[in-house]
């Protein structure tokens, strides 16, 4: 094997990786419901026997594509507050733009979370026990003197992440109906999620 393809085959995405990504998509599009091993499997290329070494069943895949989602919004947000500054708004109004630019860049990640939500336990508690290292960060970067307490940064952002899925379904209801979302309603939800976000941080 070349240097070349040595390095190549280093980059290239794991099986695991793959199967994640083919079920995340096929989750966000048809629903868990509907999205059968077989058919993520064939996606991905692989047998079945192969999907089941990584994800033993259904429910264990749904879960790793939950934990992958989380892990990228983190990733993304956590890397959005930090450029914010050491503003509250500052940080609140770099968090919500990225997180409507992912709306628009990777609209299966909010899919799925609506998702997961929709179905309930044991998805959705899977979920929230997830979401815990994003809060955390969030916690560190958006109180680091402790001024507001885990508790309360935690309602209030697994609250603007539900408002975010909310708009996203919304948007797209409107595109089904016609009414596709133009920038003045974009901007009119974006500015009431930032007011809200620092409402509700900001107070005592």
């Amino acid at each position: 094997m070349t240097a070349v393809s040595e390095a190549a085959a280093a980059m290239a995405p794991s099986t695991r990786e793959r199967i994640l990504a083919a079920a995340l998509a096929a989750f966000a599009e048809r629903g868990v419901e509907a999205t059968s091993l077989d058919s993520v499997a064939a996606e991905v290329g692989v047998r079945k026997q192969t999907l089941l070494y990584w994800f033993p069943s259904k429910e264990q895949l749904l879960f790793g594509v939950v934990d992958h989602a989380v892990d990228e919004l983190g990733r993304v947000l956590s890397l959005a507050a930090v450029s914010g500054g050491t503003d509250l708004v500052g940080q609140i109004t770099a968090v919500v733009d990225a997180t409507f630019r992912l709306g628009s860049i990777r609209p299966e990640l909010l899919a799925v979370v609506r998702e997961v939500a929709r179905l309930g336990p044991p998805a959705s508690t899977h979920l929230a026990r997830a979401a815990d290292p994003l809060v955390a960060t969030a916690s560190s970067v958006l109180s680091p003197s402790g001024r507001v307490d885990d508790v309360r940064i935690r309602r209030v952002l697994l609250a603007a992440g539900a408002r975010v899925v909310g708009i996203a379904t919304e948007a797209e209801v409107r595109a089904d109906l016609g009414l596709p979302a133009d920038l003045a309603w974009l901007r009119d939800r974006r500015g009431a999620l930032i007011a809200s976000l620092t409402t509700s941080l900001q107070a005592p």
